[in-house]
């Protein structure tokens, strides 16, 4: 009797420690891929702060000088031709501008001018 006590014992534990491998990997796997879409809104309120920079200076017209700030981590934005990068460990977000250019933007103060010869980033 002892015995298949134990034994019962060992089969309900075991049938437990299952269902908690289970219910612990779909947290995790949850967890991460929310981190994931987390990350990826966050850089893409990046790339659309520098359209809205860009539209700024269309909507205001030659003689335009702003700075504009982007925030601290780890990504690089770039612009080139008519797309908008910004490029992170996970991938790469991209938004469309309808201004020509090819700089890379830093981390920080950049400065958008736009005068008669062009739009220029510094």
């Amino acid at each position: 009797m002892k015995g298949q006590a134990s034994v019962e014992f060992l089969l309900i534990f075991g049938m437990l420690a299952v269902i908690f491998a289970i219910a612990v990997s779909y947290y995790l796997n949850y967890s991460l891929s929310s981190n994931a879409f987390l990350s990826e809104d966050t850089y893409q309120s990046i790339c659309l702060q520098v359209e809205t920079e860009i539209d700024c200076a269309l909507s205001a017209g030659p003689y335009y000088e702003r700075d504009f700030y982007l925030e601290q981590g780890p990504y690089n934005v770039s612009i080139s031709g008519y797309d908008i990068s910004v490029a992170y460990s996970g991938g790469t977000v991209s938004c469309r501008t309808v201004v020509n250019a090819s700089k890379g933007l830093s981390i920080g103060k950049n400065t958008i001018i736009y005068n008669e010869m062009g739009f220029y980033f510094i």
